[in-house]
């Protein structure tokens, strides 16, 4: 990727990024993030209340966020493969349908079991966008590609951070049902910009048919490249799931902090990794994606040890800044993903290796409460700085760690 010459602050990065690529698109498509992401966490906002109406106990709970997250992962896959066969059009806008019509069913199940059966529509619906909308910005820019990749993660952070408080807001006026109806005119607005702003496809660039993209895809994922970066990918993935699920949890427990301090400071971990994410992107376009990788993932790794020291509110909150750095190594380590894959395979191929890694990462939040139940939380935080240490080092090194295979 060649080294760009930036503007002074923002504005220069947008004119780069206008003149790189279409600018509606990147708008729609982050749109699209903003919502698909943002509805996974006003779930579990609005979670008590749809307990306390269907009267379940907190372990079915848990299984319905379980169902929406391995649904979710379980669809990357497909939405890629749809990509590469019939366009990233019809793929996006119709995820975007899909969601709507899911969070729609939501708000309308009268009883537990159609509850659950549109919990899994919600988990397909935005499970089909995760790979397509990075493949697409990936295609579309050049010189810009992980800056345009992490205005849309950046977006998907809005989304984390005033999607379940509106919701909430609006849920304690007119129910939880209102809570997830509200997003339902967003939702088709994005859909239809989506839809007006990518060009119509009827074949894949590539001209292959699914069965040859998958003899391709056989191939590829088996060098030494690729398993490489799928292990970068894996180890990312296992940190985030860790964290985000344990972090509010943490906080009360360990450290004594309120449910709604420990949810204020939840909110701040994703508010300082919008602005993050998007230095990360600019930053991977001018210098590459390993040193950025090292640089975020390498700076968030003093806080899990802070982590278990820091006591009073102030420190915690330092804490918790220092730590979103993590979530400033996502962009360009996405943008390793894809580049790693030929192009003409890489919205089934990146869609195969968002299934595996996500899948993989799910193995994060069970050990960390083994270890907590154990008594072993800080022991168990220390040991994702180390993790975070490993996926710093390995995203700086995996090319040459891959040549040496």
């Amino acid at each position: 990727m060649s080294r760009l010459g930036f503007g002074a602050g923002i504005s220069g990065v947008v004119r780069d990024l206008r003149r790189d690529g279409p600018g509606w698109l990147l708008v729609f498509v982050s749109l699209g993030w903003f919502l698909a992401l943002g509805v996974r966490i006003v779930y579990p906002a609005l979670l008590p209340r749809i307990t306390a109406e269907f009267e379940v106990t907190h372990r079915t709970a848990g299984l319905f966020i379980g169902t929406l997250w391995t649904t979710y992962a379980l669809f990357q896959f497909p939405g890629g493969v749809l990509a590469d066969a019939a366009g990233e059009r019809i793929v996006l806008a119709g995820s975007l349908l899909l969601t709507a019509v899911g969070v729609g069913a939501l708000a309308l199940s009268p009883t537990l079991w159609p509850f659950v059966a549109a919990t899994v529509l919600l988990g397909v619906g935005t499970g089909l966008y995760g790979t397509t909308r990075i493949t697409v910005l990936s295609a579309t820019y050049d010189r810009m590609e992980t800056t345009a990749i992490s205005v849309s993660q950046s977006a998907g952070n809005v989304g984390n951070v005033v999607l379940p408080a509106s919701a909430g807001a609006v849920g304690a006026y007119l129910g939880w049902r209102g809570g997830f109806g509200v997003l339902l005119p967003l939702m088709l607005v994005s859909a239809a910009g989506v839809w007006y702003v990518l060009p119509p496809r009827s074949d894949a660039e590539s001209g292959e048919s699914v069965g040859e993209t998958m003899g391709t895809l056989t191939v590829e994922l088996r060098t030494p490249r690729v398993v490489a970066v799928t292990a970068l990918l894996a180890l990312n993935m296992l940190l985030y799931q860790s964290v985000t699920g344990f972090l509010p949890t943490y906080l009360t427990d360990v450290k004594g902090l309120t449910p709604s301090m420990a949810a204020t400071l939840f909110s701040l971990f994703f508010a300082a990794a919008i602005g993050l994410q998007f230095a990360s992107g600019v930053i991977a376009d001018r210098f590459g994606n390993r040193p950025t990788i090292a640089l975020f993932l390498g700076l968030s790794v003093p806080a899990f040890v802070l982590l278990t020291v820091a006591e009073t509110v102030p420190a915690l909150v330092g804490t918790v800044l220092l730590l979103s750095c993590m979530l400033g190594g996502m962009p360009p380590v996405n943008a390793a993903g894809v580049g790693a894959l030929p192009p003409e395979i890489r919205g089934s191929g990146f869609g195969l290796l968002r299934t595996i890694y996500i899948a993989v990462g799910a193995a994060g939040p069970p050990a960390v409460g083994q270890l907590a139940d154990y008594g072993l939380f800080d022991e168990a935080f220390l040991l994702l700085g180390g993790v975070a240490l490993l996926t710093s080092v390995w995203g700086y090194a995996f090319r040459r760690v891959a040549s040496g295979w």
